[in-house]
């Protein structure tokens, strides 16, 4: 039967995804990048949900266009099936035009990979880096920098506590020791004084 089929859905959101669907006692999550087997009759019992058919078009992904097209009645664009790969290879690869192309036609969840993607490998092409900024209202160029902060804080951390606590002073209640003077090694020769 073509409802219990089993179907390919992914998320591609930069975060956990859930769905219920309480007259089936349904309570779904996917973690980032999870893939599961759904059932067809779940994926068009969630499109009646509120919020159910936004969560299909923008942060999961059915990799199956035909039964899109048909059974859901989802239209997508080339980037709704764009994986990370794909993301990396626009970000590395990719013209200015179909970067543009991506971040005016691409579901919700393939704009958060692009900017998730463009921080972290921190994006090189500092064209790329604008028309991203612009179109989403996320400065990359300020990310970048928080992350390297971030990062350094977090180097200095650890090197701090590596190195183990030094006391600088003598706490307030202890006297201050005096050096002592140096002391003998070696026991002092004795002379004998001859008297004439």
């Amino acid at each position: 039967m073509a409802e219990d089929r089993l179907v390919k859905v992914t998320n591609r959101d930069s975060g956990t995804v859930g769905y219920q669907i309480p007259e089936k006692n349904i309570n779904r999550q996917f973690s980032m990048g999870e893939t599961k087997m759904v059932p067809l009759s779940e994926l068009k019992q969630l499109q009646f949900i509120p919020g159910g058919d936004f969560t299909l078009k923008n942060l999961l992904v059915v990799e199956d266009k035909s039964l899109l097209d048909e059974d859901l009645n989802i239209e997508t664009e080339p980037e709704y099936f764009y994986t990370e790969q794909d993301v990396r290879d626009l970000l590395e690869k990719g013209s200015i035009e179909q970067l543009e192309d991506a971040l005016d036609f691409a579901p919700e969840g393939v704009i958060e990979l692009i900017k998730k993607i463009a921080v972290d490998t921190e994006l090189f092409d500092t064209r790329k880096r604008e028309v991203i900024s612009k179109h989403t209202n996320f400065n990359i160029d300020t990310a970048i920098n928080i992350n390297k902060m971030m990062e350094e804080d977090t180097e200095v951390e650890n090197n701090a506590a590596a190195a183990g606590k030094q006391r600088r002073a003598t706490p307030i209640n202890e006297k201050e020791s005096k050096p002592e003077a140096p002391k003998r090694r070696t026991a002092a020769k004795e002379y004998k004084i001859v008297s004439k």
